[in-house]
């Protein structure tokens, strides 16, 4: 199936280097032509196609920097794009400098993302967001009973309203170093958006500030969070800290929980470096009072490094 659609797209003769996945289910390799051009084969595998070309085409209509969409075969799940290269943002912020510009344009990006999402987005909901927090229960605290598991239920659904404030927006989802490509002409493209949702208007500001695989200085971090307060000035500082908190502490939970079923089940043990910094992340959220449902059940049923 793929030879068939590389030879349709133009591309039978290219040499396919396989790329080092990601924690999705996707596949990536890198075609290079006997001229010298490059392009993606991305084999989406059980994921459909559409919802990440009906992504990437709103993105592009804005203005944002997505990857060039060369060919598509949705009933095989086969996409052949535009190479931006291998330079991350965390791979490109070598220096104070050079973290507060790439920093700078990526605030660019998520004051563009300030809009209402597409018809086609599921809404990012509080049931939504408590239904994403499932995984946890079943990775992180499998050997919860009935009871407790109510408990956990009851304790997010008292806070996560307190998250959805502001404008339901456009959500990237995992706005994160790794989903941020540095072109050469210093320009963001934005990579992995198929996840994307219309939901709370700060959750990508808290994806990419509470980033679990590199940590962005206070300083830089304190600009950033006041140039997207000057953006909604509806939002005063306890909603807006409340907020965030909370948003944090869900996606603490729910990262902790893939990352946990990757480095274990998943076969790719790499995962579990991250988890210290994501368990940080967890404890400096829950520390919030908003959270003191949330805080309090943890104490009780998972005394670890956030939880006690």
């Amino acid at each position: 199936m793929i030879a068939a659609f590389l030879a349709a797209a133009g591309w039978a003769t290219a040499e396919r280097r396989p790329l080092v996945g990601d924690a999705s289910t996707r596949r990536y390799e890198r075609l290079v032509g006997r001229d010298g051009r490059t392009a993606l084969l991305m084999d989406c595998g059980p994921s459909p196609l559409e919802r990440w070309l009906g992504v990437r085409d709103w993105l592009a209509e804005r203005g944002v920097r997505v990857p060039a969409l060369f060919a598509a075969d949705p009933v095989a799940r086969l996409a052949l794009v535009e190479d931006l290269g291998d330079r991350h943002l965390d791979e490109a912020a070598t220096s104070p400098a050079r973290e507060s510009l790439l920093y700078g344009r990526a605030l660019e990006l998520l004051l563009a993302f300030q809009c209402p999402a597409p018809a086609f987005l599921p809404p990012l909901d509080p049931p939504t967001l408590l239904d994403q927090l499932g995984l946890f229960l079943q990775q992180v605290t499998p050997q919860l009973g009935p009871t407790a598991v109510a408990e956990f239920r009851e304790a997010w659904s008292a806070v996560l309203p307190m998250a959805c404030v502001g404008p339901q927006v456009f959500v990237h989802r995992d706005l994160h170093c790794r989903n941020l490509m540095v072109l050469d002409d210093e320009r963001l493209a934005v990579i992995d958006f198929q996840d994307a949702f219309a939901g709370p208007c700060l959750y990508d500001f808290v994806s990419l500030l509470q980033d679990v695989r590199r940590d962005v200085s206070p300083g830089l971090a304190r600009r950033l969070a006041a140039g997207l307060r000057a953006a909604r000035p509806e939002l005063d500082d306890p909603t807006f800290e409340r907020a965030t908190a909370i948003l944090g502490a869900q996606r603490a939970m729910r990262i902790l929980a893939v990352f946990t079923r990757l480095a274990g089940p998943g076969g790719k043990p790499g995962y579990r470096a991250f988890l210290p910094r994501v368990e940080r992340w967890l404890a400096h959220n829950l520390a919030h009072p908003a959270l003191a449902p949330v805080a309090a059940w943890c104490a009780r049923h998972r005394p670890g490094p956030a939880g006690g």
